[in-house]
């Protein structure tokens, strides 16, 4: 910032509080905001003190709310640099340093995260949203033959027809209980009215064709996980 630059900002404080300017004025102001330019920011951030305050403004006040400013642009834009491998660090910071300037100018504009990482859903998270909604009855009944039917009904112990996934073990770290044993918690508690998530899982696996998928018993969903029409299969199955 030249004295002449400095002259106008003051030119400009002088509207709001009546100051009177010398050439002295404009000297020590131009040294104190020496590495800024006179640019609509510069201006702006005069405007946005008196906005809020009758005080004086200083060459602080307005290199503070000047960078705040420019902030809120680079926050409102968030660049995203993606490198590249061949270039050296100087490079690296000259093209980061370019690329925050950009957007502390304005020249980049507002989105958000998900637009500056370009980021979307996996497509097993949307084929498993794509399914949340359906009814039921308009899913293909899973096949179960004769003999895996009976077997899953087979009368167990203390009533433990009630759990079909029991007929598989469970697979939880913690528990390991075999077929036809109940599942258990902290301390050897049993579970006598349900089983672990991923036992369920790991029977619907077993005994029931996915609907969603077509994996066969036994087969694996295409998902991480088996599907819910899956698991929804199993149990109508096993009622």
């Amino acid at each position: 910032m030249t004295p002449a630059d400095a002259a106008e900002v003051l030119a400009l404080c002088a509207a709001f509080d009546l100051r009177t300017i010398g050439e002295a004025d404009a000297r020590a102001w131009a040294y104190a905001l020496r590495d800024l330019p006179l640019d609509d920011d510069t201006r702006r951030a005069v405007a946005d003190h008196y906005g809020v305050t009758e005080k004086r403004a200083t060459p602080a006040d307005v290199r503070r709310i000047r960078a705040r400013i420019r902030e809120a642009r680079i926050g409102a834009a968030h660049p995203v640099y993606n490198g590249n491998p061949t270039e050296t660090g100087a490079q690296f910071t000259k093209r980061r340093r370019a690329q925050l300037a950009a957007a502390a100018d304005g020249h980049l504009p507002p989105q958000t995260i998900t637009q500056a990482l370009d980021a979307a859903p996996p497509a097993a998270v949307l084929a498993l949203a794509a399914g949340v909604g359906r009814p039921v009855d308009d899913e293909p009944r899973p096949y179960i033959t004769p003999e895996q039917r009976s077997a899953l009904r087979a009368p167990l112990p203390n009533q433990r027809a009630a759990l079909p996934a029991l007929a598989v073990p469970c697979p939880v770290e913690t528990c390991r209980a075999g077929r036809r044993r109940l599942c258990k918690r902290g301390a050897g508690v049993e579970l006598r009215t349900n089983v672990h998530g991923r036992r369920r899982d790991a029977y619907a696996v077993e005994v029931t064709t996915c609907p969603e998928c077509g994996a066969a018993p036994g087969q694996h969903c295409t998902a991480p996980e088996p599907h819910p029409a899956r698991i929804r299969a199993a149990q109508e199955s096993a009622a």
